[in-house]
């Protein structure tokens, strides 16, 4: 019997609940934690002189030939764990980066199918840029955006939102500051009067990332399964700390605060997420959203490896179940 690969790490609170639906529908699942790879899971790739490829994993105690494995579900990666056995930084540096993508190519020649597929994952997940503009092709209303590195182009963008206007993290968000503390950067509204000379000089460090800021009524997370649509409707109006951004509050411990609840968009709106989704070449996609006070939906982003245990869990939304048939639908069970 083939058996269904998950490719997550230790801490996934979502993995655990799709693997023990899979294993009551009666399949073999291996979790493959990807922050133990070189460590203790390890890998062998053979390529023969015609083009013929042969891979497995060595699981403590179980060997994985790439063969047997019917579907890979990609659900969040985590980088190798190389050890601290290295006296030069530069050289755990290069084993790390040696690791990662030795165990990044082997995703990539695994024959069954992979949701979503490694490639268009790595592409996609920080290309908010992308994302808002397939959504608009699609019908979907977006925010006004601009991204810049040119300071003048910022307090034109200013005025242009009429001093609303949102800061948002291209790509990372999490830093570890020299005093030891962590500075974690989620959306901002900045502050009417905050746009002077000075503080624009402060932006000349990298490109910079703008919208103008849309008042809601709350927060939608739509998550797409294959051909299903589980939307929540999250009320992160209820708590001042989510008013701009839902997470700010989660983080904060506030997410008892806002009320969770099922919500469906229709028919229409639906079959347009899952036709966003399927467009990119992915099956699963964790969508944000939100709702106006004059009830006008706009698309935010996308994350292909968005969390939603959370939301299963709030309002008993059957994600997981439907997770978990829809990898095993994937199988080739010939």
């Amino acid at each position: 019997m083939k058996k269904v690969l998950v490719l997550t790490h230790g801490r996934d609170d979502c993995a655990p609940m799709v693997i023990d639906h899979i294993q009551k529908m009666g399949w073999e699942c291996i979790r493959f934690n990807t922050e133990e790879f070189h460590k203790t899971v390890k890998v062998t790739l053979d390529l023969g002189r015609n083009g013929e490829m042969t891979g497995r994993y060595y699981f403590p105690g179980e060997i994985v030939d790439f063969e047997d494995i019917g579907v890979v579900w990609n659900r969040r990666v985590h980088e190798p764990d190389v050890g601290n056995e290295f006296n030069d930084s530069e050289l755990k540096n290069w084993a790390l980066e040696e690791s990662k993508w030795a165990m990044n190519i082997s995703f990539t020649l695994i024959q069954a199918p992979i949701v979503n597929p490694w490639e268009v994952n790595e592409r996609l997940k920080f290309n908010k840029w992308l994302q808002m503009k397939r959504a608009a092709e699609l019908g979907l209303e977006i925010p006004e955006s601009r991204l810049t590195d040119n300071l003048a182009d910022i307090q034109t963008f200013w005025e242009q939102t009429k001093h609303q206007m949102i800061f948002k993290k291209i790509r990372k968000g999490l830093f570890q500051m020299k005093n030891g503390k962590t500075l974690l950067v989620h959306t901002n509204k900045i502050p009417d009067g905050a746009i002077t000379a000075n503080n624009i000089q402060r932006m000349r460090f990298c490109p910079m990332f703008f919208q103008k800021h849309i008042s809601k009524k709350y927060d939608i997370r739509s998550i797409v399964v294959g051909e299903k649509v589980f939307s929540v409707g999250i009320h992160s109006q209820n708590t001042p700390e989510g008013i701009v951004d839902y997470r700010t509050a989660a983080v904060l411990g506030k997410l008892h605060e806002m009320k969770h609840e099922q919500i469906d968009l229709g028919f229409k709106t639906n079959k347009v997420l899952v036709a966003y989704t399927k467009g990119f070449g992915l099956s699963f996609g964790a969508i944000d959203l939100i709702l106006t006070p004059d009830d006008r939906l706009i698309f935010l982003e996308d994350n292909p490896n968005g969390q939603w245990a959370w939301l299963e869990h709030k309002t008993g939304a059957p994600i997981s179940k439907a997770f978990a048939e829809h990898l095993l639908s994937l199988i080739d069970k010939k």
